[in-house]
């Protein structure tokens, strides 16, 4: 009887082993990819990588020569993706851009600092709305449709970026018809950027509280809450980074969301902060190329209306707006895309 409860057991024993050894091999090869560990103290000798991409200058020139090369079939995806949004998801409120008027004319007036923060605030709110489709007098299922076009928007700029730099000539229906596919793992990897985002989001959320509270009275409170501000913020731009290589990765074939995450995170590991500021010179540009369209257009729709009263139907900055938000994917896709391209070709040692 005893000889039989061994002999069970012993197969039991030898399944655990073997687990525990498949987990011990796989956190062996993850630390051999991956030398340098999070919150410890590592000597940058020890896992420095090479970038050898062209400068921000150089690189933003590039994108924006593509983009021109070939802005017969970007720009007729990026007309597809807002004229949708008209027909199924309408614009987003009046009452916002009307918000955004009355700041910008207090700026003019001679309040210009007083009038920045708010301007800038509101300004964002516009373009997140925009971009994620919560600002729009609609229902949520057109709220999720407005969030499907823009994830259509970003696969099919890559597909046809990746099918033009193969050497091909891909016509606009071909990517929108031939990149829907990883459509379900890029949600996913949208979900993760959200959760990675929840730290600079209390943030935020903590930080106007306390300044509508009157906590800021105090200097020292002050200075605390911008140091845990800051810090979760950078916390949040520290994951992020790579999960934008990761939006790039899963368009291959046959690719898993977090497989592509780890791949992401191999690529960017050793050289994470200066991926970083590539992404950030992206957003500070496109922000910029938002405050040089959309203010003016602001502005000449408030001076045409009070001018010509019968022109209140019309939605000249919404308008503005949706083909901002429409071509923002596409730069910001081609943007991505182009530095991942040449970071892969970068002929650097692994890790």
């Amino acid at each position: 009887m005893t000889k039989k409860k061994e002999t069970s057991k012993k197969p039991t024993q030898n399944r655990v082993k073997k687990r525990v050894d498949a987990i011990n091999n796989r956190r062996q090869e993850f630390l051999s990819r991956r030398p340098h560990r999070s919150f410890r103290l590592t000597r940058r000798r020890d896992y420095k990588r090479s970038l050898k991409v062209p400068g921000y200058w150089a690189l933003t020139a590039q994108v924006g020569k593509l983009i021109l090369k070939h802005k017969r079939i970007l720009l007729t995806v990026a007309l597809l993706y807002a004229v949708l949004m008209v027909v199924l998801s309408s614009f987003v409120s009046q009452e916002t851009y009307s918000s955004l008027q009355d700041l910008v004319n207090e700026a003019n007036e001679g309040g210009a600092l007083e009038a920045i923060v708010p301007t800038a605030t509101l300004l964002w709110g516009v373009v997140t709305a925009q971009l994620s489709g919560s600002g729009y007098a609609s229902a949520s299922s057109q709220q999720v449709m407005s969030i499907f076009f823009g994830l259509m928007t970003w696969l099919s700029t890559i597909w046809l970026l990746r099918s033009i730099m193969a050497g091909k000539k891909p016509r606009a229906r071909d990517g929108i018809y031939s990149s829907g596919g990883p459509v379900v793992p890029l949600l996913v990897l949208c979900l993760v950027f959200l959760i990675q985002l929840i730290p600079a989001a209390i943030a935020v959320v903590a930080y106007n509280a306390a300044a509508t509270s009157g906590l800021f009275d105090q200097t020292a409170v002050l200075m605390l809450f911008g140091i845990a501000s800051i810090l979760l913020i950078t916390l949040s731009a520290y994951w992020v980074t790579s999960t934008l290589v990761a939006m790039v990765i899963v368009t291959l074939p046959g690719m898993y969301p977090f497989e592509a995450l780890r791949l992401a995170g191999d690529l960017t590991v050793g050289r994470r902060t200066r991926f970083l500021l590539r992404l950030l010179w992206m957003i500070v540009f496109i922000a910029l190329a938002w405050i040089v369209v959309l203010v003016p257009a602001i502005l000449i729709d408030g001076a045409l209306k009070s001018a010509i009263p019968v022109l209140d139907w019309l939605p000249l900055v919404p308008i503005t707006a949706l083909l901002l938000s429409s071509l923002t994917i596409v730069v910001a896709a081609s943007y991505v895309y182009v530095f991942y391209r040449k970071v892969v070709e970068d002929d650097s040692a692994p890790a």
